[in-house]
């Protein structure tokens, strides 16, 4: 059964990108989850593990099923991603945004971030949503370093995570896929380049993210439209990709380059403040292919 906690090697691919942040952020979550494994033990971080994968969610795989009903129609997903406006905002007002993206905004599916970094009740947040939009498929936000972390989505009922990046994980990449897949949970791989499509195709990986979270903060006009193109073009026939937008132009540029679904981002999303409606309207242009 996997334990492990992922740590980035010198045996492992060089990034391609900028990561000083991100390992930052990684080794203050190895230092969350190595303290919540020492106060659990390992014998009963095994039997939950086990526990988890003897009972996967029913119905699985809620978001990749929406996309591929969605696809043969020539319909994108929008993918609508929660985070608190502010510091004091609430679970229960995260919980009114998120009804407000799915019944005005359009939104087919939405991702709440979880890190303790972006809210002090990751948890509590993603249950608040789940229950407002309950015919939804909602999704956490995390890094993911540890089977653990994707146990305890499993059990907030949540359909899947985003946060399982290959330039993180390593050589583990396809463990942590195929334990999440075991547990009915859509877990896309973020990939950025080729030569990691490629390795994880070999390794059975199906639905992969792009421009979600690593490595695109890099301030150059198209480059994130560049780099998505590029992806989406190496993907294998049959996978399913979930390619990130900030700006109505990227995700125009997704959509025509093939994107099966979109994650609207933050950025994009508080840019339009409350007017919910507009934001929908917009990405609905923006997104709709000519005939």
């Amino acid at each position: 059964m996997p334990r492990h906690i992922a740590r980035a090697t010198p045996d492992d691919e060089p990034p391609k990108t900028p990561m000083s942040a991100l390992e930052a952020t990684i080794r203050r979550k190895q230092r969350e989850l190595e303290a919540t494994i020492r106060d659990m033990g390992m014998e009963a971080l095994d039997e939950r593990l086990q526990s988890a994968t003897a009972m996967p969610l029913r119905p699985a795989y809620r978001l990749a099923t929406l996309i591929a009903e969605n696809v043969p129609m020539g319909r994108a997903v929008l993918v609508y991603e929660v985070a608190r406006p502010t510091p004091e905002t609430t679970s229960a007002e995260l919980a009114e945004l998120a009804k407000a993206y799915v019944q005005v905004g359009g939104a087919s599916a939405l991702v709440v971030r979880t890190d303790s970094a972006d809210t002090p009740s990751g948890l509590r947040d993603l249950f608040s949503v789940q229950q407002a939009v309950p015919k939804v498929p909602v999704l956490a936000r995390d890094w993911l370093i540890h089977p653990l972390q994707v146990c305890e989505i499993k059990e907030s009922g949540a359909a899947g995570a985003l946060g399982l990046i290959n330039q993180v994980t390593g050589r583990g990449t396809g463990v942590m896929s195929s334990f999440s897949a075991a547990l009915g949970l859509d877990a896309p791989v973020e990939v950025v380049n080729a030569k990691e499509v490629a390795e994880l195709s070999q390794q059975g990986v199906v639905f992969y993210a792009i421009n979600v979270s690593v490595g695109l903060s890099v301030a150059i006009p198209g480059f994130a439209n560049k780099i998505a193109h590029g992806l989406l073009g190496e993907l294998p026939f049959g996978a399913i990709s979930l390619v990130g937008v900030r700006s109505l132009e990227e995700a125009s540029a997704a959509r025509q380059s093939g994107a099966d679904a979109l994650l609207v981002k933050a950025e994009l999303l508080a840019s339009y403040g409350k007017d919910v409606r507009a934001l929908g309207n917009a990405l609905e242009y923006a997104v709709t292919l000519d005939d």
